[in-house]
């Protein structure tokens, strides 16, 4: 009898902690303007036409990512 109810006592846990997970880590001011420049810096580079500064510009971006 014991072993059922300390069996049900963990499940009982386990069950909790997957219906509550924990929350997701909210991004700092800091992180959330570097994810911003690196989209905008991608999303030009993705752009056909470029002038020869923003070729140079996606060239650095690529070598600094590789």
């Amino acid at each position: 009898m014991i072993d059922k109810l300390i069996l049900s006592a963990v499940l009982s846990v386990i069950g909790f902690n997957g219906l509550f997970p924990d929350k997701p880590q909210l991004l700092t001011p800091m992180q959330l303007q570097v994810k911003a420049k690196e989209k905008s810096i991608t999303d030009m580079c993705n752009r056909k036409p470029k002038g020869k500064q923003a070729k140079d510009l996606c060239r650095r971006w690529r070598k600094h990512n590789a």
